[in-house]
């Protein structure tokens, strides 16, 4: 017999209790307190389970990337696949916050996780370019869902005092996986009888596996509060489309497309950014950004990205230094692996090896700085620091990616950069979810996820304009011989077949576009060290959930005038 039947038995309708007792949004479902340690580690270990195959995922596609985009003949392009995710990322992002409200986080999740699969088989069984890109929208559909909806549930069920250590371990496999993938790009790429698409027989296997880790654990939960008798508030699809800025999305949408293509695609048109279209497609972009700002700040009630959020200094300052450094980032590595290739004439396991030095610093530094927040309760600082050791780090990169520089330098400098990278993200990670209320976890991991996105889509975007655009005029001034720019630019394996003095000066151009990209870099870090001195101090100790506790029971008496201040905290 169910609860509300037991009622009815003693003579009190069920739909008196209903309308007595709140319900719980779907939202809030997941509330690690009506959980034993057991269940909790359930979840935290699917969820890790994930994070492994995921890193391990991305960092192998990532590595044969660019042998892909050789057989395709389409290397010029490659900035064009981040780009196009990215903005699909921004517009996607607030629609899953808002669909796992509607139908609940398992199911959200299971949605996401189908299109992740569809995307990589489309990937591995396409026959050209267009088809792949294709695979990678499918794959951007559901990483999105999966990345933002993971990030919630991570910050949901942390406490503010160790949830930069739970951040951190999502993103520490990738440490690991950074050398286990290596050794294997190589034999799936260039060696004899290999086959690029073999790359996406494995990692669909291995995303379904890493599905049913985190989606299994997610279900139970979900099903165990349920008939538990919890009563969900249940939301309707009249309540989503009301609740899902559209035009806002669309206006996003449009504007990223419009602004940023135009930088990889203008040398593919007959003049270039003479060209009518190339000119209208970014001015239309401009006006799109404006339409987006009037639109979010005059009509909508329910803008994407809140004035609440950028009101709250120690928000808006974690905001924008991540940011700039995921614009920094986009830029930086973009076309890196294929420069060390050519420059150093290494293989793409060898050159993904030595540009590695970046990321495995960044993660261990992560969870390094998690365990310190945990150690000393605090968190600014750690920004401070991180933030002007990195632009330090990148104004070294700019000798470094000089082609005669040792390997040494070209390690020690970019793990310096990431150090300094990860100490900066995850302090600031765990800034802007610990600065507002609980009930705003998840705009805020929206906002993060959305600047995120816009972030990598203008870095990538920035490095494709430099790749399409700098350097052919940089070829036009080293290069004395005859050439073919289309192939150079657009197929790194030709490059060794030249003459030893047209190779030697096709590297100059090279190392010209990649010093360019680290100049932009270091002029964008400034702003990042800027944003800094907005931001307040954190209690790490506070606990969100009480917090939030407090103010609900404080709204819900405080018209009574005979209560006093203490009672209404006992009653809350």
């Amino acid at each position: 017999m169910s609860h509300s039947q037991t009622l009815e038995a003693m003579g009190a309708p069920a739909e008196n209790f209903t309308q007595e007792r709140k319900s719980t949004p779907i939202s809030k479902i997941l509330d690690p307190s009506r959980w034993s340690r057991k269940q909790y580690m359930f979840l935290i270990v699917g969820v890790l389970l994930q994070a492994f195959v995921y890193s391990f995922e991305v960092n192998l596609m990532y590595n044969c990337l660019p042998h892909i985009m050789n057989v395709f003949q389409a290397t010029s392009l490659t900035s064009i696949l981040p780009t196009i995710l990215q903005i699909l990322s921004a517009a996607l992002v607030p629609f899953y916050t808002k669909v796992s409200d509607v139908f609940g986080r398992a199911q959200s999740l299971t949605i996401a996780m189908v299109f992740y699969c569809v995307g990589y088989i489309i990937q591995g069984t396409s026959n050209s370019f267009l088809q792949f890109a294709l695979g990678q929208i499918s794959y951007g559909i559901g990483s999105t869902g999966m990345l933002t909806l993971t990030q919630v549930l991570i910050a949901d069920t942390t406490s503010l005092l160790n949830r930069g250590i739970v951040f951190s371990l999502w993103d520490l496999p990738s440490a690991m996986n950074i050398f286990t993938t290596g050794a294997l790009t190589d034999t799936l790429t260039i060696a004899p009888g290999a086959n690029w698409r073999n790359i996406y027989i494995i990692i669909t296997c291995l995303s379904a596996f890493g599905a049913i880790a985190v989606l299994t654990p997610l279900w139970y939960l979900q099903r165990k509060a349920q008939n538990q008798g919890v009563i969900l508030e249940r939301r309707s699809i009249g309540w989503l489309l009301h609740e899902f800025d559209a035009v806002g999305a669309v206006l996003i949408t449009l504007a990223m497309s419009l602004s940023l293509l135009p930088m990889i695609l203008a040398k593919s048109f007959e003049g270039n950014w003479e060209n009518p279209k190339i000119l209208g497609m970014f001015c239309t972009g401009i006006v799109c950004y404006g339409l987006l700002i009037f639109w979010e700040v005059k009509y909508t009630n329910r803008p994407i990205m809140p004035m609440r959020i950028w009101t709250n200094r120690t928000c808006f300052g974690g905001l924008i230094v991540m940011f700039f450094m995921t614009v920094m980032a986009g830029m930086n590595w973009q076309y890196y692996t294929v420069y060390l290739m050519v420059s150093r004439n290494l293989t793409v396991q060898q050159a993904t090896m030595l540009e590695r030095g970046y990321q495995v610093a960044y993660l261990v530094f992560q969870t390094i700085t998690g365990l310190l927040m945990k150690r000393f309760k605090i968190l600014r600082p750690f920004i401070w620091v991180g933030i002007v050791i990195h632009t330090i780090g990148i104004g070294l990169m700019i000798p470094a990616r000089a082609p005669d520089s040792s390997d040494f330098f070209v390690v020690i400098s970019q793990t310096i950069v990431g150090a300094a990278g990860g100490m900066a993200n995850i302090a600031a990670s765990v800034a802007v979810t610990g600065c507002v209320d609980r009930k705003d976890i998840a705009v805020v991991v929206g906002v993060t996820q959305i600047l995120g996105s816009f972030g990598s889509a203008f870095g990538s975007a920035l490095a494709g304009g430099v790749w399409t655009q700098y350097l052919p005029k940089r070829l036009a001034i080293h290069v004395t011989g005859p050439y073919d720019e289309d192939s150079i630019v657009n197929n790194s394996y030709v490059i060794p077949t030249l003459e030893p003095i047209t190779r030697a000066q096709v590297i100059e151009a090279y190392s010209d576009s990649q010093k360019l990209m680290s100049i932009i870099s270091v002029s964008l870090a400034v702003f990042a060290c800027i944003s800094t001195l907005f931001m307040q101090h954190i209690d790490l100790t506070k606990d969100q959930n009480a917090e939030e506790l407090e103010v609900e029971g404080k709204e819900e008496i405080i018209d009574e005038p005979s209560t006093t201040y203490n009672e209404k905290k006992v009653f809350a």
